[in-house]
């Protein structure tokens, strides 16, 4: 939301829901998602696609991608919506959907806010889980539990998938993600693992299904992963629990106080490509000294479901992966997180190298070229959006410097 010598508009104000029936909910796009999750679960209804973090915008998240936990096998928030309401940067308000006023439902979808300010948004509803079955194993391997979720989302064994990484510890082994809670393993396999695991990461995958009233799958069984022995644990959530859990960076903050958090948020192709350069990065990487004790995360999707044609994804695969590096400048001085930028710029740059591409809501380059480059021969149409949609450049940034320079 920087924009130097510009203003910043607070969409909180519009926070109501206008309107809601057992098949969709209509709600001003400055209302948070946990008020959408406590209106719709009062009545026994979700949306089709939850974030890990409840506290962000409608608008904020339709602008961005809106990804969860069961993109591999739902997409994103994008992909559920059937009506939006755009304020575009000529100040013309327009109602539009994938069947009235297509070309700007899909240029506001995923792009930053670049073409309007999504103002209303109408999204289905379907019959909430009954609870979540959750399956958390330990790794000492960031090869194997990618290998791992590489499966599991091929083969469809599971509804939701997210990893993570931390620093080697009692509390990174032995606690529930999203969670302070403490995980059911014996004193003895956790003091093993933190023997007998090399290097100075330890990697939990979290396997989740929903249980509605006519269907209750199972997640994998832990001795079909490749985790560590001893190192599972499985138990039951309410929809309700599961979906307003804390995120690591939330929980971090909670424990250590604010801190700039220069990020990386990255998709990977789920192939051996991808899977080599996470791995590699994470062999140089040191969770403390590169990263600041910031969450690192993983969560896999499938681009055949995404409908917004401007977000940009690994072309190669079916399958990809996000991996956030949330690096956490500690201390936060201007020197150090200049240096985590570089750093996070020279990963990107082999990002790149094997099909990946950025995910925007990370630290940007300041440079216009940045968006050239990435949105590679779609960048003629989006010039021509930004013509139509915003063309004095109301909602600048450095994208619209970039449109200036076309």
């Amino acid at each position: 939301m920087m924009a130097p010598g510009g203003l910043v508009i607070d969409m909180k104000s519009l926070d109501k829901v206008l309107e809601i029936t057992d098949d969709y909910i209509d709600v001003e796009a400055g209302i948070s998602w946990s008020a959408v999750l406590e209106a719709t679960m009062a009545s026994g209804r979700t949306p089709p696609v939850v974030t890990d973090w409840l506290g962000v915008s409608v608008g904020g998240t339709i602008s961005m991608g809106g990804f969860g936990f069961m993109s591999f096998n739902r997409g994103t928030q994008m992909d559920h919506l059937l009506e939006l309401e755009v304020v575009t940067g000529s100040g013309k308000r327009y109602v539009c959907s994938a069947s009235q006023g297509k070309e700007l439902f899909d240029a506001v979808r995923g792009t930053h806010g670049q073409f309007g300010i999504i103002t209303r948004a109408r999204i289905p509803l379907e019959v909430a889980p009954e609870a979540v079955r959750m399956l958390q194993v330990c790794y000492g391997s960031l090869r194997n539990l990618l290998e791992d979720m590489r499966r599991i989302v091929r083969e469809g064994e599971a509804n939701l998938v997210h990893g993570f990484a931390a620093e080697k510890s009692i509390d990174s082994v032995a606690t529930r993600m999203n969670s302070k809670d403490a995980m059911s393993l014996s004193r003895a396999d956790i003091e093993r693992v933190l023997l007998s695991v090399p290097g100075d990461w330890i990697y939990n995958l979290e396997v989740s299904d929903l249980i509605h009233a006519k269907r209750t799958p199972r997640p994998p069984e832990p001795r079909s992963l490749g985790g560590l022995p001893g190192m599972a644990d499985t138990w039951e959530l309410s929809w309700k629990d599961f979906c307003f859990r804390r995120p690591p960076l939330i929980l971090e903050e909670e424990d250590k106080g604010a801190a700039p958090h220069p990020e990386l948020t990255v998709f990977l192709p789920l192939d051996d490509r991808g899977i080599d350069l996470a791995v590699n990065e994470f062999e140089r990487l040191h969770p403390a000294t590169d990263i600041g004790q910031g969450p690192v995360l993983f969560f896999s999707l499938d681009k055949r479901l995404i409908t917004a044609p401007f977000l940009r994804l690994p072309k190669a695969q079916p399958y990809g992966f996000f991996l956030g590096i949330l690096r956490r400048a500690d201390p936060p001085t201007n020197d150090r997180i200049k240096d985590l930028i570089a750093d996070n710029e020279a990963i990107y740059e082999r990002v790149l190298d094997c099909d990946g591409v950025r995910y925007l809501p990370d630290t940007l380059p300041l440079s216009s070229g940045f968006w050239r480059r990435h949105y590679g021969d779609l960048w003629p149409r989006l010039v021509e959006l930004k013509s139509l949609y915003d063309p004095d450049d109301i909602l600048a940034s450095s994208f619209g410097a970039a449109v200036s320079e076309a």
